[in-house]
């Protein structure tokens, strides 16, 4: 694009005759008598895009396709006439125009004008007695698009695309003008448009923002053939008062007052007992429990007895309860509980508990002390979901940690961990027995005769030496009970 810079100032516009002489002069039409300013920067702007603003000042629309793009600076002080500044900017920039109906006005070269202004020479032989006429159809689609259908329907039609001004030219008898106008109406409607309305939805249970989201991300909604896209609609979460606010058509809001009270669900809440049993080794094998075939896992198997791996906590299997058992043996001194939560969970949300205490050290660093909290005890976690049929799939992870000693260096411990993760899925009031983690502790006690038993050699005779090997296994019984 050649740059061309021309510096003007108008200061009294002492040549009106010249730029008024080269042109076809504007109608006798008060606006265009209106004074109006004309100025650029000192780098100046492109000569089109100055024109089509001065043409918008008194309401015209311009078209400058053949206006060539270079660069002007003018500048005409105060205010002037338009149609003396309209003249005057053409003459010199070698233009010429041509007002059209419906205030358009074409700006380009002399030649191009002149082919506008010249009846169409081809197109269909007019009947004798009838004239061509030149009219403009502003059209809603692509004007390239419309011309190119209008000449495939029309034979021989003298019509050009306008695109500036979302228009196009016909050059045609009335019979052919008759026949433009009727194919328009069939096919170049204006898209229907939607009513949107505004509404609010206020929500009982679930949260705004996070139904927000699931709403806006469903790609469509509708039912059957009808479907409306997201794009139809927009969904804001106002989190004070727990509500969406929904914007959109008569069929959306249909649709979504619908589908809004069906994901506003109350959530069910699960209580869940979880016992942790610590049970002498030999005791499981008396019950006929074989708890190592899982060997580090959830045992898959409880044996020879009767019991079943999910039974019914309530009644009575081989004639015993594992509760009551359990009860019995912890009195004998063969059992001890290390824990018994009962928690309350609503559906799909995760639940802790924690029985014990933390220990916190502080590390010696090279810029600060590392300060870390390490939890003992009994931690449960546990995350029930409760499925349509009723029945409940729980997540659970339990970890038991025992401090076993200390040593003079703060920043070490001794831990024992035996921790179980598992899924499962239980009817409303049934229990599930997990097992398999063993523990063996190694106990040696020396008992001597004061002073005798001290003698080298032969202080053994006067005193004896217990050893104990105690293997235990952790047990958990869990059970979960839907709440309405």
């Amino acid at each position: 694009m050649k740059r061309f810079a021309t510096l003007l100032t108008f200061l009294a516009l002492a040549l009106p005759a010249f730029a008024q002489g080269q042109l076809d002069p504007l109608p006798a039409d008060q606006r265009f008598d209106a004074p109006v300013e004309f100025s650029t920067g000192a780098s100046g702007e492109s000569l089109p895009v100055m024109l089509n603003a001065l043409a918008r000042s008194v309401g015209l629309t311009a078209v400058t396709d053949d206006v060539p793009p270079v660069t002007i600076v003018y500048d005409i002080g105060d205010p002037k006439p338009f149609r003396q500044v309209w003249n005057i900017v053409l003459t010199l920039n070698d233009l010429d125009y041509v007002l059209l109906e419906n205030d358009v006005v074409v700006v380009g070269t002399p030649a191009s004008v002149a082919r506008l202004r010249a009846p169409a020479a081809g197109g269909e032989v007019a009947a004798a007695g009838d004239e061509l006429e030149q009219r403009f159809y502003r059209v809603n689609g692509d004007p390239d698009q419309v011309v190119e259908i209008l000449q495939r329907a029309v034979r021989g039609l003298d019509v050009e695309a306008l695109p500036g001004v979302q228009s196009i030219m016909v050059v045609g008898t009335a019979a052919e003008h008759d026949r433009v106008r009727g194919l328009l109406d069939q096919f170049d409607t204006a898209a229907e448009q939607v009513q949107l309305e505004q509404r609010t939805y206020f929500l009982s249970n679930a949260v705004a923002s996070d139904l927000a989201n699931v709403l806006q991300s469903t790609g469509v909604l509708g039912n059957g053939d009808e479907a409306t896209r997201l794009e139809d609609f927009t969904v804001v979460a106002e989190p004070r008062t727990n509500s969406l606010i929904v914007t959109g058509s008569a069929s959306v809001q249909a649709r979504l007052s619908q589908l809004i009270p069906q994901l506003d669900q109350a959530r069910q809440q699960v209580n869940v007992q979880v016992r942790i049993q610590e049970v002498a080794h030999s005791v499981t094998y008396d019950l006929g429990l074989d708890l190592t075939g899982g060997f580090g896992q959830m045992a898959a198997s409880i044996l020879d007895t009767g019991l079943s791996f999910v039974f019914d906590a309530s009644s009575i299997v081989s004639s015993f309860n594992i509760g009551a058992i359990l009860d019995a043996l912890e009195t004998q001194g063969l059992s001890r509980r290390v824990d018994d939560g009962n928690i309350t969970v609503l559906d799909n949300q995760t639940g802790t508990i924690q029985s014990g205490g933390t220990i916190f050290i502080s590390i010696p660093g090279s810029a600060e002390n590392i300060e870390r909290e390490i939890p003992y005890g009994v931690q449960l976690e546990i995350t029930p979901r409760v499925a349509n049929d009723g029945s409940v799939t729980l997540g659970i992870v339990a970890r038991v940690e025992d401090v076993l000693s200390t040593t003079n260096d703060p920043s070490f411990l001794n831990l024992s961990t035996r921790a179980v993760s598992s899924t499962i899925n239980l009817a409303p009031g049934q229990t599930a027995l997990l097992g398999g983690l063993m523990q063996n502790q190694f106990t040696m006690t020396k008992r001597r005769v004061p002073v005798l038993g001290a003698i080298p050699i032969i202080g053994e005779l006067f005193g004896s030496t217990v050893s104990e090997d105690e293997t235990t296994d952790l047990l958990l019984i869990v059970t979960a009970q839907v709440i309405d």
